[in-house]
């Protein structure tokens, strides 16, 4: 048995430029306008400390508009915790 959790949102999604980026540190996108903006360290530490924690983390965009972060851990796992 798996526990799921699932984010979404409707704005515009991930930059396509760092999709399969993300969860590596100081990763910037070609596509981003503000030249300061980003989504390198914090998205970074988040996947570690879920992964650490046996968790899986898949980032993707839907088709017709948003975002979705989803985190599943087995069961068994949760238990270590």
């Amino acid at each position: 048995k798996i526990t799921e959790i699932k984010i979404e949102d409707d704005g515009e999604g991930f930059p396509s430029d760092i999709i399969n980026k993300l969860g590596e540190p100081y990763i910037k996108s070609n596509l981003q306008k503000d030249k300061r903006s980003g989504l390198g360290l914090g998205a970074f530490i988040g996947k570690t400390l879920l992964e650490r924690n046996f968790a899986v983390i898949d980032f993707m965009n839907h088709s017709n508009k948003g975002a979705s972060v989803t985190i599943k851990w087995k069961n068994s796992d949760l238990k270590k915790i």
